[in-house]
């Protein structure tokens, strides 16, 4: 688990084996990364989640102020890379199921999967 209720998820870094000219930060979501907070859709279990789920259903409330908070974490995550020295546009933020959050840095490019494999 990669947080509290309260807490910024906190990061795997994979060393460089070199100078550091660009970053990826990749990210999942539901039950794998960010912090553990209760999930309504999952019967309010404690779970990690960028931001509570309530329905699946296009018309089902949006947890607003979790999806900001989200968008806030990873922005952390984002600019203690540029702080690290690496320009924004050589940081591509990627993940599938809650993985990115939209509106965190709009300079950042954004890969976003999700899907189904069927055999």
């Amino acid at each position: 688990m990669c947080g509290s209720n309260t807490s910024t998820p906190l990061p795997a870094i994979a060393p460089a084996a070199r100078k550091v000219t660009a970053a990826v930060i990749f990210l999942h979501g539901l039950g794998d990364t960010g912090p553990v907070r209760p999930v309504t859709l999952n019967m309010n279990m404690a779970m990690p989640s960028w931001f509570d789920i309530i329905g699946l259903s296009p018309d089902s409330q949006e947890d607003e102020s979790g999806i900001k908070q989200a968008a806030e974490n990873i922005k952390a995550l984002i600019d203690q890379e540029v702080k690290n020295g690496i320009p924004s546009d050589r940081i591509i933020l990627g993940g599938f199921s809650q993985g990115p959050i939209g509106g965190a840095n709009r300079d950042i490019s954004i890969l976003q999967c999700h899907g189904d494999l069927t055999l």
